[in-house]
């Protein structure tokens, strides 16, 4: 019991620091943060727009996990920051943006802009964001934010909206053109306009072994007009709020499945999720079953790990045969690929027969469709914490 007691109190200092740290962060770089719009709300409101009032308006709890999930992201910004500058290159970590849409204040942090001035005049905007796996795609939410930073520092560049501070928060240069800001910090001169120089913005997804990026994007005004027309329906959500003439349950939830409502902090009273009948009884089962769960993903990595090291052995040994250890034997092999049919391609192939035979008329798609089959209705189990 006494070791346990010490355990505990181990993570609740550790969170404690993690909570000031995050405090004084967000603090120094970010501001108040209810008092303007910023990226991250806008993606949020994108995707559930009562989480990102709630978010506005409503404490949050962190957890110990959630403090660290956000402090990995820092941790990384901060060592890709370091690489950058290692290497030379003229870079601007947390540019500020401040813009106003239709009188609703607006602040884009740009987590790090890359300048080169005459002859190469180009900018690459690099968004980065840490996660548990790589996704095969970026998330559609982090693409609206970045669209949002390019374009905004390509509507703006010669507007004295840009600000940069120091590592500690102080405010360095303020309420200047881009070009100026450069001038200043880095030494560089610009274009007078954004028209001359080359613009890309990147995202750079970093997990704890691997590294994925997404790009490049270009200046958007449809992406910008959607990320704006967000941020004056969030800004009005939050008036009337404060006013007192709506509350959460007035705003639009997330609809269908998505995977962040188990991370949503404010997703107890969440009407995506009606309330049915209560059965604390069947709580430790639920518990059970999501500690079973856990250990099942560490078991496969651990799994595809150790299988990893035993090809590269076989690998290294330098034959084809099996190699002994005693009481197993192991080997690699290839082995062939799974066969998939390409609709899109059979459809292409289908059109361009049925159109060489004159048979135009015969409606590809619901021919295919006739050939396609749906297997049996099954039950389902899905399990969502409260938090």
């Amino acid at each position: 019991m006494e070791q346990m007691n010490r355990t505990e109190g181990l993570r609740a200092l550790i969170r404690q620091g993690l909570q000031a740290v995050a405090h004084k962060d967000t603090l120094a770089h970010l501001g108040d943060s209810s008092s303007y719009i910023g990226m991250s709300d806008i993606g949020q409101h994108w995707e559930c727009p009562r989480a990102a009032l709630a978010r506005k308006v409503l404490p949050t709890t962190n957890s110990l996990e959630r403090l660290l999930t956000l402090q990995r992201g820092h941790w990384f910004e901060s060592g890709v920051g370091q690489a950058l500058v290692s290497l030379g290159l003229h870079v601007l970590p947390q540019l500020e943006i401040n813009w106003h849409h239709h009188g609703v204040p607006i602040k884009a942090h740009l987590d790090f802009v890359l300048v080169w001035g005459a002859p190469v005049n180009a900018i690459r905007i690099l968004k980065v964001k840490s996660t548990d796996k790589l996704p095969a795609s970026p998330h559609d939410s982090h693409l609206l934010q970045l669209h949002c930073q390019i374009d905004l520092l390509t509507k703006a560049w010669n507007k004295p909206v840009f600000s940069l501070r120091a590592e500690d928060g102080t405010l360095m240069h303020d309420k200047m053109t881009f070009p100026q800001l450069c001038h200043a910090q880095l030494g560089l001169q610009l274009h007078a306009t954004a028209a001359e120089t080359s613009m890309e913005a990147w995202l750079l997804c970093l997990s704890m072994k691997e590294v994925k990026a997404f790009g490049p994007y270009g200046f958007n005004q449809a992406m910008l007009d959607t990320a704006l027309d967000h941020a004056a329906q969030l800004w009005g959500e939050l008036a009337a709020f404060r006013a007192g003439h709506i509350t959460l349950a007035h705003v639009d939830c997330a609809q269908g499945f998505y995977p962040l409502c188990s991370y949503c902090e404010h997703n107890g009273d969440c009407p995506k999720f009606p309330q049915g009948v209560q059965m604390p009884q069947w709580e430790p089962a639920l518990e059970k079953l999501a500690a079973i769960k856990a250990q099942r993903t560490a078991l496969d990595a651990e799994i595809k790990e150790m299988e990893t090291v035993l090809k590269l052995v076989h690998r290294q040994a330098g034959t084809r045969d099996w190699v002994d250890t005693g009481n197993y034997r192991f080997r690699m092999s290839v082995a062939a690929g799974r066969t998939t049919l390409d609709k899109d391609a059979l459809r292409e192939e289908l059109i361009e027969i049925f159109h060489s035979e004159h048979r135009g008329d015969i409606d590809v798609d619901t021919l295919l469709a006739r050939c396609e089959r749906t297997g049996s209705p099954f039950e389902k189990l899905s399990i969502s914490p409260i938090n």
